[in-house]
């Protein structure tokens, strides 16, 4: 957890020094790609790549259009991924839940096969960031309780790919639709660091950081088998 606690700590400071020099007009998801970046070439004395082809959906995407890839990740010794990075901005805009739980998956899979350090971060506003995981899309209703990631506790989080959150079914259903011949895990290991600053003013802005592991004895599914995420005829 210790690249964890360095990119919440190293991201949100930056923020902080940032908005002092009255640059939050600027703030965005590609905006943290200096901060992370730095980050992550000091602690692994390696080269960051930015924009990196995902090792194991890219090659199963066809046709046009952009092929899956990860926002940062480190290659040591290349081409094994040794470390992973996804990134989101909560602002003006806000990324989708399915967003999220798509970063979160492609993490997993770079986990599992690569054996790889990897972390999701997520940044804004406290104030935007609170009312984010309130939002029932990303709590999931009172009872049962199956929010995607746990935002307030630092203890280990399963997230849950499997069709018992009824409620996520058609979203899930779509992110597999072009997969369906790709084991995906059951579930996902998340633990959250501590947010940076831990305190701080409604409209200050803050940065959350996941780390994102693979189950040791990993049970997993082809959304081809699935009834809940076979790909409609």
């Amino acid at each position: 957890m210790e690249l964890a606690r360095k990119l919440s700590e190293g991201v949100g400071s930056w923020l902080q020094y940032q908005y002092a020099c009255h640059n939050s007009g600027l703030f965005s998801e590609r905006y943290l790609a200096e901060p992370i970046g730095q980050i992550l070439s000091a602690h692994t004395r390696a080269r960051v790549i930015a924009e990196y082809h995902h090792p194991i959906l890219a090659p199963l995407a066809v046709g046009r259009g952009a092929k899956p890839s990860v926002d940062f990740v480190v290659l040591d010794p290349h081409p094994k991924i040794k470390v992973a990075v996804e990134s989101k901005w909560i602002g003006k805009t806000k990324p989708s839940v399915s967003s999220i739980m798509w970063d979160l998956i492609r993490l997993e899979l770079i986990a599992h096969t690569e054996g790889a350090e990897c972390f999701f971060v997520l940044g804004g506003m406290k104030r935007s960031l609170d009312a984010y995981f309130k939002q029932e899309h990303f709590t999931g209703p009172k009872t049962p309780h199956h929010p995607v990631l746990h935002a307030h506790t630092n203890e280990k989080f399963q997230v849950n790919l499997s069709p018992t959150a009824t409620y996520r079914i058609a979203m899930m259903k779509k992110l597999f639709e072009n997969y369906q011949s790709t084991a995906f895990p059951h579930r996902i290991i998340a633990r959250r660091t501590e947010p940076f600053p831990q305190d701080c003013k409604a409209t200050q802005y803050q940065i959350y950081v996941w780390h994102i592991t693979s189950k040791s004895k990993r049970d997993f599914f082809y959304p081809k088998n699935s009834l809940h995420y076979v790909a409609s005829a």
